[in-house]
């Protein structure tokens, strides 16, 4: 599903940036060379990257 219209990003990309590093929806811009335009998609991004976040605290969790 296409998450930023604008740049044309869509969930794989977005999760590659997460994966790569990116802890921020801007980080997740600049990993792709970009940089928002209208920033509708600011906060979905913003929700992708904290949704992995706590996966990978609770994963962390149960490995100890």
């Amino acid at each position: 599903m296409i998450v930023c219209i604008c740049r044309r990003l869509n969930e794989k990309k977005i999760t590659e940036a997460i994966e790569a590093g990116a802890d921020s929806a801007p980080a997740v811009m600049k990993h792709h060379k970009t940089r928002f335009n209208c920033g509708q998609c600011r906060h979905d991004i913003a929700d992708m990257v904290a949704e992995s976040q706590t996966s990978e605290n609770t994963n962390n969790i149960a490995a100890e």
